[in-house]
């Protein structure tokens, strides 16, 4: 706590790569049982609320200088939001939605749930993000900065419920995930926010087929890269080492840990 100011200085940067051949073995039945279509982001949502259930030591955040644990497990999805007119990509925009008591859904029910807001943010009827989003669109870029930082400072420096002129309350939850493996993309670190308060990362890569020692054979076997950028000052080495054997453990036996109701 002495050693960092902000968290744009204490970034720590981890790969672990996961077997999940077991858990592709059983997906679909999974996905058919419950009408919903599950993605790697959703399975590994439902391993990092069960890993920081388990080590609650590492669902924290900080507040004036002290760490505070989190009663509850908040998911951040990263969501990309098509643009309007011609060119939908070139005005495509980054959002979110965040995904409250996640250590009391299921699988299914992490899906169902993010599929719901991610459809209320990109018609533009979430009533989460729609006022803030609309603030930021309306101020000159130079002033985004002094607003999320002010913003920032009162939702979780103070403590203060700003959801009455439109900016939820902890907005942005324990941990933030994105899945760039939908896009193409082998690997990639995302960066802290500072703003955002959240103290892990996690980036879904692109899952691919590659030789992995089973057994003390070597076998062809389906392997997702997760990318993990973690807060220094809230989580170490110890923590990280906990949570990645639990993380690996919900993918070696899914139907115990991903895929019962």
């Amino acid at each position: 706590m002495g050693t960092w100011r902000t968290a744009k200085d204490p970034s720590v940067y981890g790969l672990a790569e996961i077997d999940i051949t077991e858990t592709l073995a059983h997906l679909d039945a999974y996905a058919n049982k419950h009408d919903v279509k599950i993605s790697p982001a959703h399975l590994v949502g439902k391993a990092a609320a069960y890993c920081l259930q388990r080590r609650p030591e590492s669902n924290a955040m900080i507040r004036g200088g002290r760490i505070y644990l989190r009663k509850h497990v908040s998911l951040f999805y990263q969501i990309n939001i098509p643009g309007e007119g011609a060119d939908k990509i070139k005005n495509a925009t980054l959002s979110g939605c965040t995904i409250h008591h996640a250590e009391n859904l299921s699988t299914a029910g992490i899906a169902k749930a993010m599929a719901e807001k991610v459809e209320l943010v990109r018609s533009h009827k979430d009533r989460e993000l729609a006022g803030s989003l609309a603030a930021v669109k309306k101020m000159p870029w130079w002033m985004a900065r002094y607003y999320l930082d002010i913003a920032s400072w009162l939702i979780y420096g103070l403590n203060m419920d700003l959801s009455w002129i439109g900016i939820p309350k902890d907005p942005f939850g324990s941990i933030m995930i994105t899945n760039v493996g939908s896009l193409g993309i082998d690997l990639a670190w995302a960066p802290l926010c500072p703003y955002t308060r959240v103290p892990l990362l996690l980036t879904v890569g692109l899952i691919q087929d590659k030789p992995w020692v089973v057994d003390g054979k070597v076998e062809v076997r389906s392997i997702m890269p997760v990318c993990v950028t973690f807060d220094h000052r809230v989580i170490d080495g110890v923590h990280v080492s906990q949570l990645a054997y639990d993380f690996k453990k919900c993918f070696a036996e899914p139907m115990k840990y991903l895929f019962h109701d």
